[in-house]
């Protein structure tokens, strides 16, 4: 076998190991471990500190401030889901405050991309564009809660559709922000179910 062709079959195979995942809901549950993407990382490091982790680790953001910044390093994550309606966005997060005050440390930025309505009262154009979505625990891990725009808070609420292709960007806001995995709710999902660490993530081509 000549040189090239070799080079060319390994050049293929290392670009297919470094590929996107697609990840694929499943009965209106989605899931993503942070760690599972292939966008580069910059300042988001990976962590195993915060007891309880799910997954190979967590993710810690180490630039910009502990109170805000402009958004950094975006992360891609690629999906499906396999039913209609209203989902809900979710991040398992841990704000490290290292003596900051508890509103310190505990957001992202986020936007998602692909044929999507609104769900609710917050618009097509918050949504797809990069915002501060907030929360998570100080003590462990929590959850976030909601975006917030200008100190308007709005709910992070999708109508997507079975079967469509959609990439969530997750870029760096404040120092010291955690996340451990992401989560898309089907309105029919029980919390108690989306949020527990039990949950697989979902499988992925």
């Amino acid at each position: 076998m000549k040189v090239g062709v070799v080079i060319s079959i390994v050049l293929g195979f290392v670009s297919a190991g470094f590929s996107e995942k697609i990840f694929n809901g499943e009965n209106g549950l989605l899931i993503m471990e942070v760690e599972s993407t292939a966008s580069s990382k910059g300042d988001w490091k990976e962590m195993k500190s915060v007891d309880g982790f799910t997954g190979d680790c967590h993710f810690e953001f180490t630039g910009n401030k502990p109170a805000s910044g402009p958004a950094n390093d975006p992360l891609e994550y690629r999906f499906t889901v396999d039913k209609d309606g209203i989902y809900n966005l979710l991040i398992r997060a841990h704000k490290r405050l290292d003596g900051e005050e508890p509103d310190k440390c505990n957001d992202c930025y986020v936007r998602l991309a692909g044929d999507f309505d609104s769900a609710g009262p917050t618009s097509l154009d918050i949504l797809r564009s990069d915002k501060k979505l907030y929360g998570g625990s100080q003590n462990g891990w929590g959850w976030t809660a909601k975006l917030d725009v200008g100190h308007k808070k709005w709910p992070a609420v999708y109508r997507l559709k079975a079967g469509e292709e959609y990439t969530l960007v997750v870029s760096g806001r404040s120092q010291r922000f955690n996340m451990d995995r992401i989560v898309f709710k089907h309105q029919s999902v029980a919390d108690k179910k989306a949020k527990d660490p039990k949950q697989p993530e979902s499988r992925s081509k």
